[in-house]
């Protein structure tokens, strides 16, 4: 068993226990508090079994690259708790985190075995949403975050897009550093301008 899979085992657990903990925790009472916990039971589960399939070595773009996901796992508990304290019921914020968990899933299962926690040289996925932006996968969640931040519809929780935007843009300009080293990547830049955001970024 290669070092690079067994990180990849390590992440996988973890992932499963969040699920679990999240599984105990769970109501469905309407609230919207209660669909971003059934949200993040599919998405840790989802990123456990991708996780699983993928036995390729794991790389990081730079050491720059582990405080930026820290600090992007940071924003999105804050932003969770920020919503959990202004609870709404299910609605138009609901809806937008239900488009941006189906995003995430979709980008996750895309990828397959190319999934990683931490950026790697593996086989790149040009369609399905990865030919309309480069990063999908953080494109659902940054909407999945927004859901939150906005339905606190408080001044602080408007404070968190800036480190949440901040660390995501840090880790996409990191991982891209590696990423561009392939010539097949740069062929892809070419034709999927891109990165997050359509017609912004």
């Amino acid at each position: 068993m290669s070092k690079g899979y067994l990180v990849n085992i390590v992440f996988s657990v973890t992932f499963v226990n969040l699920a679990i903990v999240g599984m105990s925790t769970l109501s469905l009472d309407g609230c919207l508090y209660s669909m971003v916990r059934l949200g993040g039971i599919v998405c840790n589960i989802a990123m456990a079994v991708c996780l699983l399939l993928n036995k390729h070595a794991v790389a990081d773009a730079s050491p720059l690259h582990r405080p930026y996901w820290l600090g992007m796992i940071a924003s999105n508990i804050a932003a969770v708790k920020m919503m959990d304290m202004h609870c709404t019921m299910f609605g138009a914020g609901g809806v937008c985190f239900l488009v941006g968990m189906a995003i995430v899933l979709v980008s996750l299962f895309s990828m397959g075995n190319s999934f990683a926690v931490t950026p790697m040289m593996s086989t790149i996925r040009t369609s399905s949403v990865y030919s309309v932006v480069r990063h999908p996968m953080y494109l659902g969640e940054s909407i999945m975050v927004m859901a939150c931040i906005l339905s606190a519809a408080s001044p602080v929780s408007l404070l968190l897009l800036i480190p949440y935007v901040f660390f995501t843009v840090m880790r996409i300009r990191e991982e891209e550093r590696l990423l561009l080293e392939s010539d097949q990547y740069r062929r892809y830049c070419a034709r999927t301008r891109w990165r997050l955001f359509p017609g912004l970024w």
